[in-house]
């Protein structure tokens, strides 16, 4: 579950999930809901691999996670609507995505931001608040 926030110079995001995992894949759709994806003509099915290491918390591993998937909206057009988490700890990761392309944006992500980014869980909950910079 997310929802997107209005914010004075970017677009705020509040995501909410039961695990870790289905929380990274919310954020993710965050991300494309700001963007806004169009549907375009003669898309084609895309899977990609992705792995993420080294970051320096689970916080920063979300971050780094959507930059890494923002990078391919920008370089390929790509756009993805579920994560499959091969391998998944506090600082990295392994997923394959699957999605379309190519994909064409209404509002441009220039990146996630640090900003506000809080992995944490209360009870059975796992939540955080993203800051997208347009």
């Amino acid at each position: 579950m997310f929802e997107i926030l209005q914010h004075t110079a970017d677009v705020r995001a509040r995501v909410e999930a039961a695990s870790l995992e289905e929380l990274f894949r919310d954020a993710m759709r965050a991300m494309y809901a700001v963007m806004r994806a169009r549907n375009e003509p003669l898309q084609s099915a895309v899977r990609r691999h992705v792995i993420v290491e080294d970051s320096a918390d689970t916080t920063s591993l979300l971050v780094d996670f959507l930059n890494e998937v923002l990078h391919r909206a920008h370089v390929a057009r790509e756009q993805f609507t579920d994560a499959t988490f091969t391998r998944f700890d506090a600082t990295s990761l392994e997923a394959e995505l699957t999605g379309t392309a190519p994909a064409s944006f209404e509002e441009d992500v220039k990146a996630v931001t640090y900003h506000e980014a809080d992995v944490r869980t209360s009870g059975e909950r796992w939540a955080t608040m993203l800051v997208f910079d347009i």
